[in-house]
């Protein structure tokens, strides 16, 4: 019987559906379609349930996303333009240090 398959130590890797760069989901920015309401909401934590689809934290793919709506197009849904500045806002703003 064949020994079962070993998962990779590596993290996963996703494509920003803007620029359509392969990274690391932890580094990559994660938007989620709610599956009941079909609401797309920003996923800080990357566990929201429902299709997901991931941006860099770059601003020009923000840009992009906004003009392109390559971000609807991944997420079969409208993304309101809200989310997307919401995301880019916290993403820009650094942590404050305890």
């Amino acid at each position: 019987m064949p020994e079962p398959r070993k998962r990779s130590p590596r993290s996963p890797i996703r494509r920003c559906a803007a620029c359509r760069r392969a990274a690391p989901k932890s580094e990559l920015i994660r938007f989620a379609r709610d599956p009941q309401t079909l609401q797309v909401l920003w996923d800080p934590e990357q566990k929201l349930p429902g299709r997901g689809a991931y941006l860099c934290p770059n601003p020009a793919c923000f840009r992009l996303a906004l003009k392109r709506h390559s971000l609807d197009r991944a997420l079969k849904a409208k993304v309101e333009e809200r989310v997307l500045r919401e995301a880019q806002h916290a993403t820009e703003t650094p942590n404050p240090s305890p």
